[in-house]
């Protein structure tokens, strides 16, 4: 890690270099698009640091390919699509300033959602709602998880197979 920091940091000037051991810090805990990362390392900048320097870094971070926005779409849409379904996926990916064609190309590989939601569904309820105020809220955590309304309307009226 250290020889690999030393090569980046080669030609960079101290602040550079401040920025560089932050931004290295930030993408060994995980993974970041360049927008995500370099709202983090703008936040965290001292008076010794530029906002010149931040873009320098990310750069050579990309030329690397220590910095890659595919790579970060890929391992977010990998550990949520368990979990939420494509519309959530989407917009936190958005928020996180990748490019559409970025998150499309991620989400082409995810999971059946009508299945996810279902399983989600079963493990939380097990049975179809027999009030509207339960429906309703089953319809709401569904919703809340980024699945679109006809796989909700789908799984709430009971015409998907239920596991036992």
């Amino acid at each position: 890690m250290e020889r690999a920091r030393e090569l980046l940091a080669k030609e960079l000037g101290d602040g550079a270099k401040q920025v560089l051991r932050l931004a290295l810090t930030a993408l060994a805990r995980r993974e970041y698009g360049r927008v995500e990362l370099e709202r983090k390392l703008q936040r965290d900048l001292r008076a010794s640091e530029r906002s010149s320097d931040v873009a320098q870094v990310l750069d050579r971070l990309q030329a690397r390919g220590l910095l890659s926005d595919e790579r970060m779409a890929q391992s977010f849409v990998r550990t949520r699509a368990m979990r939420y379904g494509r519309l959530r996926i989407e917009h936190e990916l958005l928020r996180r300033g990748l490019q559409p064609s970025t998150i499309a190309e991620a989400l082409v590989p995810a999971p059946d959602e009508l299945t996810v939601a279902q399983a989600l569904w079963q493990r939380k309820f097990g049975q179809v709602a027999t009030t509207m105020q339960e429906r309703s809220r089953q319809g709401r955590y569904l919703a809340a998880r980024g699945f679109d309304s006809s796989i909700v309307a789908r799984i709430l009226s009971g015409a998907v197979g239920r596991k036992a």
